[in-house]
């Protein structure tokens, strides 16, 4: 994530994890062919990746959560404005000059 940030990578991580139910995998079958396949999506992974290319927006209500305890996406929403915060006001300080001599 940090190579994608800082333009050394093309492609973002992958932050998608795919389980496979009842049969062996990975094969030559593609996972859409296999009989249950369940996709996991990490939404802290997720609101990463959209933090540092730019495309994240910060409604409670865009991210599709069902948590037993509805206080904690909006918890989890304002650190992440937090993160964002300390990120943007880190790239706007100017780097350091080193001391002469």
């Amino acid at each position: 994530l940090i190579q994608f940030q800082k333009g050394q990578t093309p492609t973002p991580p992958p932050f998608e994890i795919f389980l496979c139910f009842g049969e062996e995998w990975p094969d030559q079958k593609p996972k859409e062919k296999k009989l249950i396949t369940v996709q996991v999506v990490p939404v802290a992974a997720r609101l990463l990746l959209e933090m540092f290319s730019g495309e994240l927006s910060w409604s409670a209500d865009s991210i599709p959560l069902q948590i037993s305890h509805p206080d904690l996406k909006d918890r989890m929403v304002e650190q992440f404005k937090e993160l964002h915060q300390l990120w943007q006001s880190h790239q706007r300080l100017p780097l350091a000059q080193p001391p002469p001599g």
